[in-house]
């Protein structure tokens, strides 16, 4: 095999594949119309966004989302048993966590989480970026420059934390103080199942749409 032309250092690389993925995504969605709550974009980054995004095939983007979902439940995983196998060493033991404060075992769950979004999510980014454009055989002159590869990897790993920190302030309290044999609890349990194989249907008709309508948009130019 032959090497890759890359003359940027590997990180700085990797990055900017992750930017030129993510800019895939965000235009996705900026082209229904549409903004991920807590992951806003003004008019000029949005431009710029689908200007990088427009540069490669959806196929080389939705590798990458498989990719990540691979390798980010196998972080997590990681994540949740280093957590809780400090649980355990906290309260003593394994014969000691049937006695855990609930206090401690939600603290120990949201701190899980947290990591897991803000350290886990971003790590599982990076290697699957660098795997996909060694696939694809992406050059370092169709990469975003080192100054936009900066300004966006930033504003999205500060979108993600703050995305996670919120959320674990609005369900934690649910966990906290929401009964186990609530209706609450007892109708998602019920709903959740259902609703799932729609919501990931739906999703995948979403995307693929965007893509669609971009793709005969720049065809009809």
């Amino acid at each position: 095999m032959n090497a890759l032309p890359n003359s940027r250092p590997a990180l700085e690389r990797w990055l900017a594949l992750v930017v030129r993925y993510w800019a895939a995504n965000m235009t996705l969605i900026h082209d229904r119309g549409s903004n991920w709550l807590g992951f806003g974009y003004n008019d000029d980054e949005k431009e710029e966004l689908r200007s990088i995004a427009g540069k490669f095939p959806g196929g080389e983007y939705f590798a990458w989302v498989a990719v990540v979902a691979v390798v980010a439940i196998a972080i997590f995983v990681v994540i949740v048993i280093a957590g809780l196998s400090c649980l355990t060493y906290v309260t003593g033991g394994d014969q000691n966590m049937a006695n855990t404060p609930a206090a401690l075992f939600y603290l120990a769950l949201a701190l899980m989480m947290v990591v897991s979004l803000t350290v886990g999510l971003p790590a599982a980014m990076l290697p699957s970026a660098a795997l996909v454009g060694r696939w694809f055989r992406v050059k370092d002159e169709d990469l975003p420059d080192p100054a936009i590869t900066a300004h966006y990897f930033h504003k999205l790993w500060f979108q993600i934390t703050r995305i996670s920190i919120v959320m674990i302030c609005v369900v934690l309290p649910l966990w906290l103080f929401v009964p186990n044999d609530s209706k609450f609890w007892v109708m998602g349990r019920l709903v959740a199942p259902l609703l799932s194989p729609v919501i990931l249907v739906l999703t995948t008709a979403y995307y693929f749409s965007a893509r669609l309508q971009r793709s005969r948009g720049d065809s009809g130019k």
